[in-house]
């Protein structure tokens, strides 16, 4: 969480996949990939008051997103399938966030709902929004492993529940999304006011029931998937200006595609 005041961050997304996983793990032989390109604008407003001893934190998160579909039938003159859509996606936002700064850990928790204000028709191919709303409570930590906080360990959990999709009398199954990193700070320039921070990051998402006003066959096919990689982050001491990305590669994915995310992150205080 930022210090009190107004601040931005922008976060560039790239993810792309051309394994599609079964439910045990095995590629299912179909020719396809998918594509996606995302990026966010974080509007974040940490009030001076407190609650509860915490600090009180309100975002807005508007994103646009170009992504694309291709998929082929392993059979000779097969079915395919191509679609591709760029424009407004769904808009994240948090009405309400807590955060405690302790001696040896920072913790956070709030709600975040998604709205799907992207476009949206029943069957398109080039649909940007999911036609549903999604609620989430999230809860996050950091601790400190040593005396001068140099070493940490950060994890960030967020449990999303949907309502029924417009135009499709469908439910989406809830998930659990868990990101988490074990990083080291460095820190230099004129009485160490850069820092630099790396480590090893990853995540995992799980669904956690099954999918209603779908065919049974799919509604038993909940999905899993999970990443490891690396991540680093230089701050500097000019208005909080930060930057830093990542590079994740997936595993033991089930019923879902299992690629590799890339992202850049860049933020600074008003």
């Amino acid at each position: 969480m930022p210090d009190p005041g107004f601040s931005y961050s922008n976060q560039f997304w790239y993810n792309s996949a051309s394994q599609l996983k079964g439910p045990r793990g095995g590629t299912i032989p179909i020719h396809a990939s998918v594509a996606i390109l995302y990026d966010s604008n974080s509007v974040i407003y940490v009030p001076k008051i407190k609650l509860l001893g915490a600090n009180l934190e309100f975002v807005v998160v508007i994103a646009v997103a170009n992504g694309s579909f291709a998929a082929r039938s392993p059979l000779a003159n097969g079915p395919s399938v191509n679609a591709s859509a760029a424009g407004l996606t769904n808009t994240n936002f948090v009405p309400f966030d807590l955060g405690w700064h302790l001696k040896w850990a920072d913790i956070q928790t709030g709600y975040s709902a998604y709205a799907p204000t992207g476009r949206y028709l029943p069957g398109a191919t080039n649909n940007l929004s999911s036609g549903f709303w999604t609620n989430a409570w999230q809860a996050g930590a950091t601790v400190y492993l040593t005396r001068n906080k140099a070493t940490q360990a950060s994890m960030f959990d967020q449990y999303a529940w949907n309502t029924v999709q417009q135009g499709t009398g469908v439910r989406p199954g809830q998930n659990d999304s868990l990101d988490y990193s074990v990083s080291q700070a460095f820190t230099f320039g004129e009485s160490g006011t850069w820092s630099l921070q790396a480590g090893a990051a990853g995540y995992g998402q799980w669904q956690t029931t099954k999918a209603s006003g779908v065919p049974l066959i799919r509604a038993v096919l909940t999905y899993r998937v999970n990443a490891a990689g690396f991540t680093f982050n230089l701050s500097s001491p000019y208005k909080g200006l930060f930057a830093g990305a990542s590079m994740l590669w997936e595993y033991g994915a089930r019923n879902t595609y299992e690629g590799r995310t890339t992202t850049v992150t860049a933020g600074f205080n008003f």
